[in-house]
């Protein structure tokens, strides 16, 4: 197999774009979106439980709702405010290393270009 048949092989092309990426580089991109996502459900769902238990009182649990004491919904409320607090300096460190990659790329990001755009219109 020559040099130039193992390049055609090993490279993905990414919609309209003239990048051509290997295969390697576009699975740890997906990899890496794919986790951030599941994280960010499991916190999120997590936080949605624990804000609903100091908001109503009660605990969902399999044999039906149990109450809270008051000390526990306490509890359940920083509990949340601590996870919301914890997903969003995740989520902006991985925000801040996409950018900066995107920076060294000479990539614009289309969340950067909506809100430039928004700012022009007011």
């Amino acid at each position: 197999m020559t040099q130039d048949t193992k390049k055609k092989d090993n490279v993905v092309g990414i919609g309209h774009n003239s990048n051509e990426y290997s295969k390697k580089q576009y699975a740890k991109v997906v990899n890496s979106l794919h986790h951030i996502l599941l994280y960010a459900r499991q916190e999120a769902e997590w936080i949605k439980r624990l804000l609903d238990g100091a908001f109503t009182g009660y605990r969902q649990s399999p044999i039906g709702p149990i109450k809270l004491k008051k000390f526990e919904v306490l509890d359940y409320r920083t509990d949340a405010i601590a996870r919301e607090k914890k997903l969003n300096e995740y989520l902006s460190r991985r925000i801040e290393k996409v950018e900066a990659s995107a920076k060294a790329e000479d990539i614009e990001l289309e969340a950067n270009k909506k809100s430039s755009e928004e700012s022009v219109d007011d």
